[in-house]
């Protein structure tokens, strides 16, 4: 038998040998063919080369379907890399990469995609790639959002990950009617159109404009921080943000209010057990005043576990001569004004992950033991102690993409993404652009989202954002967070809420009254207790008046004896302010002031309910 078989390979090796040498004959007749081809495109049009693509998907297709023992993969991969070897024997042709993501990757996945036919190289900006699909023979592979594309150019392709996430778009000269897209091509920043439209993703962000995005000098580091936290284990459960989003549906009701606080920025140096229990029971105090003055049932919201990063108005400060980076928060670089500590590192992700993760188990236990714990609370608010915890959710600003990525997780029984960084994100008025990366991660998934809203946000594009974030209108999804200053709410906040109530949406109304009432005192930024009250009363008077559910409000605040706010029951004047100014970024109301808030609103909310009963 052995022998038989040894006697047979011989036989089988000279067939194989037969085989390759007719596939090699046919590959010489196939590039023959383009040749020829090559030749009637230069009599006939204008002597440049114009991609195909959906041609080349029709014969991939049609091949794929005639197979008996090939998988389609390979298919796919034969046929690609003769198709990119013939349009090599046409003309050389180029392919042009630009864009934020890691070179090794994205070369990866345009190798995946394209065979390896196609000599590479890289632009330094979208542009120069763009110009030279037009000028060149040559397509651009373009990660970021695609500007005005020139009238000779279409998107010919999306370039995808192994697991099928549209990464970046392959632009160049399409024949007419082998476009990918409709003509005109779309404007800059606007979702791809037609049959490549891409699917949301976890990822499906790099392909749009992301504002507050800090730049990382090492794209590999980054890379291999976003492959650790991928790994990580999520910082919150899907069952406790379904808990929420229940909660927050009966804030779009009416039947409760949203009580969201905490710090301006968490430090990575003065995390503390001390710190995170300072801050729950000063939230939690807040909700029983807020409770005790008008019965309503409060959804405790912290800013905490997450809020590592801040927008800025500037992308760097200069200081002596010298400019360097902005600040940004610690998850993204150190507040020492050196070029060792303002240079981005990703690192320092792992590090928020970290802090996040002991807060939140340490939330986890101040909760269990609240009612037990903290007895001075119920005798502060004439409330009898209840023997159930009280639920302290987590929120903070989905600022950095490649953080909150990274921890999305998809749930088999909801069939739903979910932002496991968190129980709640916010979008900042600065990064909700609609079109915008932020916008887009925010759209799909499943956890309640907040929106802030400033003077410069029409209803119109309000309504867009809406639209684009919460299309089924589900309560408890979305929570408007106005933020417009107490002498600008009154000029803007009406005909926002006027418009949300005309087309019938469940968003959640709420008021931040700190980022609009900031104001300079010689080096120092403050606020005004009087103009954080005022905003207040505004927003309610407003809600009131188009008949909106006045539905929470949103503060910076600190457990500690700060002096960054003026004004309350304790006053500090401004000669004060140096004293115990803590802040990494913004003011925050220290525990005096907090609870002076939470009885202007618990007074508020009081009045409310009255109107309610005497109109029903």
């Amino acid at each position: 038998m052995n022998d038989m078989s040894s006697r047979g390979l011989p036989r089988l090796r000279a067939e194989i040998d037969a085989i390759d040498d007719e596939i090699l004959r046919l590959i010489e007749q196939r590039l023959a063919v383009s040749d020829a081809v090559a030749a009637l495109k230069d009599s006939e049009g204008d002597g440049r080369l114009k991609f195909r693509p959906r041609r080349q998907a029709e014969v991939i297709a049609r091949l794929a379907k005639k197979v008996a023992r090939a998988p389609a993969t390979l298919v796919g991969a034969v046929w690609r890399e003769l198709m990119g070897h013939g349009l090599q024997a046409q003309a050389r042709t180029e392919i042009v990469l630009c864009g934020p993501i890691d070179r090794a990757v994205l070369e990866a996945h345009v190798r995946s995609h394209f065979g390896y036919a196609f000599p590479l190289s890289w632009a330094s900006t979208d542009a120069e790639a763009l110009r030279r699909a037009r000028d060149e023979e040559a397509i651009a592979i373009v990660a970021g959002p695609l500007p005005q594309l020139d009238r000779r150019l279409a998107i010919c392709d999306l370039v995808r990950a192994p697991d099928g996430t549209a990464v970046a778009h392959a632009v160049g000269r399409v024949a007419d009617e082998d476009c990918a897209v409709s003509r005109p091509e779309p404007a800059a920043g606007a979702p791809v159109s037609g049959a490549l439209a891409p699917a949301w993703s976890p990822s499906s962000w790099r392909l749009r404009k992301a504002e507050q995005m800090p730049v990382y000098p090492d794209a590999g580091a980054l890379s291999r921080v976003e492959r650790r936290l991928d790994a990580a284990p999520p910082l919150v459960s899907v069952a406790d943000i379904m808990m929420l989003r229940a909660s927050l549906a009966r804030v779009a009701a009416g039947q409760a209010f949203i009580l969201q606080g905490g710090d301006c920025a968490e430090s990575f140096a003065e995390f503390g057990a001390d710190k995170v229990r300072d801050t729950y029971s000063l939230l939690l105090r807040m909700g029983a005043m807020l409770r005790a003055g008008s019965g309503a049932d409060v959804v405790h919201l912290a800013r905490i576990a997450g809020q590592f990063a801040k927008p800025r108005s500037s992308g760097s400060e200069t200081i002596d001569g010298i400019t360097l980076p902005t600040y940004r928060g610690d998850a993204v670089n150190g507040a020492p004004f050196a070029s060792a500590s303002r240079t981005p590192d990703p690192r320092r992700l792992l590090d928020a992950h970290r802090q996040a993760q002991v807060t939140i188990d340490l939330l986890h236990a101040y909760a269990a033991a609240s009612y037990a714990d903290l007895p001075d609370i119920h005798r502060a608010v004439g409330l009898a102690a209840q023997a159930r915890p009280v639920s302290m959710y987590t929120s903070h600003e989905a600022l950095l993409l490649n953080y909150e990525q990274a921890l999305t997780r998809f749930d088999e029984a909801s069939e739903s993404w979910w932002a496991m960084a968190g129980h709640m994100i916010w979008i900042g008025d600065r990064t909700r652009a609609p079109d915008g990366a932020h916008v887009e991660f925010a759209r799909g998934v499943a956890n309640p989202v907040g929106l802030k809203c400033g003077p410069s946000l029409s209803s119109d594009d309000l309504l867009r954002l809406i639209e684009r974030l919460d299309p089924d209108n589900r309560p408890g999804r979305l929570v408007l967070i106005g933020r417009f200053g107490a002498g600008k709410v009154g000029a803007h906040l009406p005909e926002l809420m006027r418009a949300t109530r005309r087309e019938g949406r469940n968003a959640i109304w709420s008021v931040d009254p700190m980022h609009g009432n900031t104001r300079s005192v010689g080096a120092l930024k403050t606020r005004l207790l009087g103009d954080i009250i005022a905003e207040i009363q505004a927003f309610f008077d407003i809600a009131g008046a188009e008949g909106v559910h006045a539905g929470g409000v949103h503060l910076e605040m600190t457990g500690a004896e700060v002096t960054e706010c003026l004004g309350g029951s304790a006053p500090h004047l401004e000669a004060d302010l140096p004293s115990n100014y803590l802040t990494h970024c913004d003011p925050r109301l220290n525990r005096a002031q907090a609870l002076d808030v939470a009885g202007a609103v618990a007074k508020l909310l009081a009045k409310a309910a009255r109107a309610g009963r005497d109109a029903a």
